[in-house]
């Protein structure tokens, strides 16, 4: 691994949660808000970090709780070498591999670190998100493997959940076209990784997972939802293949999408999809019946005011 800088190893010991420091790490917005007062996170371990914190203009209790998160450097370098000796790499927002995309669309929502295990450029890549429910009818799953079999054929990358169903059906076919998948994981990296196939993929650079939360995090309803707004945010654009109505995790990211307008959303309105996604297009969601369709995608700014929209689908 290349050498990280103090600037780096600050930022990191702000928001981790690999090793017990007394004091709960900083939230997002509260990560965001420092950074944005201390102009050199290095200086936090160069000096007195609760003076730095105050003389940034924040109050007293979290000077305190910063000097607490970065007296763990020492013990957590050791925990960050076992973790990137074993093949996993973590990555600060003031690293070059940050994708950018996140901070320009998410702002202080946007996670101050990411676990990676892959290749992190192809964080960078135009990417196709493809999203859906875990039980997917036929003819959604064969929409979800058409879909990425297309965004490869374009040179375009994929990115999904990676749980089963929609997302695992569609990052297999994107590989399987010659692609690249990003994968956004709500549960355990680790596991992630010990799959056979992935890790080929991974070792040949077309695969790469990345999670914001501890790489042995098990699964739960709010880490899901955190990753669902990380997809979109990748995303040039997002299609769904299939979501319930007003349930469920595919319908939470396809709305809080629509409604902060982080990414252009696609809804499948062919054979297939699930009861909400017509309440998704009606939300303004872009109606798709062929998967050829979508390309080139939307731009973001072509759809930054909610409406119903329909693509044209002359063939």
């Amino acid at each position: 691994m290349a050498a990280r800088s103090d600037g780096s190893l600050a930022a990191l010991l702000l928001a981790q949660r690999l090793v017990e420091t007394g004091v709960p790490a900083l939230k997002a917005s509260e990560y965001w808000s420092l950074l944005g007062r201390v102009d050199e996170p290095a200086e936090l371990l160069r000096g007195q970090a609760a003076s730095v914190v105050r003389d940034a203009g924040f109050d007293g209790d979290l000077a305190e709780r910063v000097a607490r998160l970065i007296d763990a450097a020492t013990a957590f370098a050791f925990q960050l070498d076992e973790l990137e000796q074993s093949g996993l790499r973590v990555v600060s927002s003031v690293d070059d591999a940050y994708p950018g995309a996140l901070v320009e669309r998410l702002g202080d929502k946007a996670p101050p670190m990411l676990y990676v295990a892959g290749d992190p450029p192809l964080l960078g890549r135009s990417l196709l998100g493809v999203v859906g429910s875990r039980d997917v009818a036929p003819e959604g799953a064969a929409v979800a493997t058409a879909a990425a079999e297309a965004a490869a054929q374009h040179g375009l990358g994929l990115v999904s959940g990676g749980a089963k169903g929609v997302d695992r059906l569609a990052m297999t076919a994107a590989l399987g076209a010659g692609g690249v998948a990003v994968g956004v994981l709500a549960e355990s990296l680790v596991r992630a990784v010990r799959d056979g196939d992935a890790r080929r993929a991974v070792a040949d650079e077309q695969l790469c997972f990345i999670t914001p939360y501890k790489p042995t995090a098990g699964f739960s309803v709010a880490n899901a939802m955190g990753r669902n707004k990380l997809i979109y945010a990748l995303s040039q654009a997002t299609l769904v293949v299939a979501a319930d109505r007003e349930e469920g995790g595919t319908w939470a990211g396809a709305t809080e999408a629509l409604r902060i307008g982080s990414a252009p959303v696609l809804v499948w309105s062919g054979p297939g999809g699930g009861p909400g996604n017509a309440a998704l297009i009606e939300r303004g969601g872009i109606a798709v019946s062929d998967v050829e369709e979508m390309f080139p995608l939307p731009a973001a700014e072509q759809v930054s005011e909610p409406s119903q929209r329909q693509l044209s689908l002359d063939v």
